[in-house]
């Protein structure tokens, strides 16, 4: 496989470079944003690096095709992170699509068997959810692939995981089930990315959009965390709903703004918006619930994306489903991708036993921290702050029960 940078100061920008030089057949690696030309990371021009890949045989023959395929765009648009990969603070906000590679990049697993990549031990490629004939596989990794795929971790993330733990762990160990236990909690912990609560500056108002499919909860989500931020926190907190579209909807917001002694604004158009702003600027946050839309609906999403617009900076969360199929997922945030996306919020942890899911888009979505974990239907308790050990145990044992017990 032929890698190679490609840098400039958008990432459409460097997309472009990487579908003039590679073709439609490259394969996005990583990505990342820097500052170059600065000095202890101060005054430097910000610029958005690509690392790319292409298969040599693939490579020679899109030389040889380049004509017809002038008008391709680059169809992979998934990263394969590796274990140093670098989390970019931002990479959604200017593509056009985004295509998961699972079990599609018989490139990388025939490199792999070949030897061209140098992994120790290496593996046979996925066939049917079984690793096929592995080669200096140790007693006990069936097990670990087992567990993780019945808990909804994607096919090339659990081949990645398989590869890693074979070299680092011994027999003795990988047969030891406490020692393993913990050792995947860590191991799992550390590919999860987490942003912490949210972070309130006296003096400055905060505005964070909370954006996403209907019916993902998103008006019961910001009722949760304005009570958590007013009433615990003790900070003055408006929310706002653009949500006209439901029955009914900006009265919740309402009523649970009444039993809460929270004031609520109702918007129709950017403009009241950036009113509603500037008329509770003292505040310290405003917590904005955007209506539901389908990811599919481009112009649906491009007023969401002029709301958006109304004032900077904006954090905005898009809200998920655990329940989401990971497929699925990576469409919503593709189409979602139109606007910017900061912090994944996840929700219904409750209605399911599965989470990979969690695991499957921090990892795949070029480092997007999860922010909260919404848990029920309980205003205001049912929500907490992401955290990677929690989110690795739900991963690893799918225990919803016992951690909630635990939590209280």
């Amino acid at each position: 496989m032929k890698i190679k940078k490609f840098e400039a100061e958008t990432l459409q920008g460097a997309l472009a470079k990487v579908k003039k030089d590679f073709g439609p057949n490259a394969v996005i690696l990583q990505t990342k944003r820097f500052k170059k030309g600065s000095f202890l990371g101060l005054f430097g021009k910000e610029m958005t690096e690509v690392t790319a890949g292409i298969d040599i045989n693939i490579e020679r023959q899109s030389q040889q095709q380049s004509s017809i395929q002038q008008d391709s765009f680059i169809k992979n648009m998934s990263s394969q992170p590796t274990a140093d990969y670098i989390k970019p603070s931002e990479i959604f906000d200017k593509y056009n699509k985004i295509e998961d590679l699972t079990l599609k990049n018989e490139v990388l697993l025939r490199e792999l068997n070949e030897g061209k990549i140098l992994v120790n031990p290496s593996f046979k490629p996925l066939k049917d959810g079984v690793i096929a004939s592995p080669v200096s596989l140790k007693n006990g990794m069936g097990k670990i692939q087992k567990l993780l795929i019945n808990n909804g971790v994607e096919e090339n993330l659990v081949y990645r995981t398989l590869q890693n733990l074979n070299s680092q762990l011994n027999e003795q160990q990988i047969n030891n089930k406490s020692f393993l236990e913990h050792y995947l909690y860590d191991y799992i912990a550390e590919l999860i990315q987490v942003s912490g609560p949210i972070k309130v500056q006296k003096g400055t108002v905060k505005v964070i959009a909370f954006i996403g499919a209907t019916g993902v909860g998103k008006t019961t989500t910001i009722a949760k965390l304005a009570a958590k931020l007013s009433l615990m926190e003790g900070h003055s907190v408006v929310m706002v709903s653009a949500d006209t579209y439901r029955i009914a909807a900006d009265m919740q917001l309402k009523k649970y703004g009444e039993i809460m002694g929270i004031p609520v604004e109702i918007v129709l158009t950017p403009l009241d918006f950036k009113k509603v702003i500037n008329k509770h600027i003292d505040k310290d946050i405003i917590l904005f619930d955007t209506a539901g839309r389908s990811p599919r609906n481009r112009q649906h999403l491009t007023e969401l994306k002029n709301f958006l617009e109304a004032y900077s900076p904006i954090e905005v969360h898009l809200v998920m489903s655990a329940v989401t199929k990971y497929y699925d997922a990576l469409s919503i945030i593709n189409n979602f991708g139109l606007v910017p996306i900061h912090r994944i919020l996840f929700t219904k942890l409750d209605e399911t036993k599965n989470y990979g899911l969690l695991l499957n888009l921090s990892v795949n979505t070029g480092g997007i921290p999860i922010s909260y974990l919404s848990t029920g239907q309980t205003v205001p308790d049912d929500i907490e702050v992401a955290n990677s050990k929690t989110i690795s145990r739900l991963v690893v044992k799918g225990d919803f029960e016992t951690w909630i017990k635990l939590k209280d």
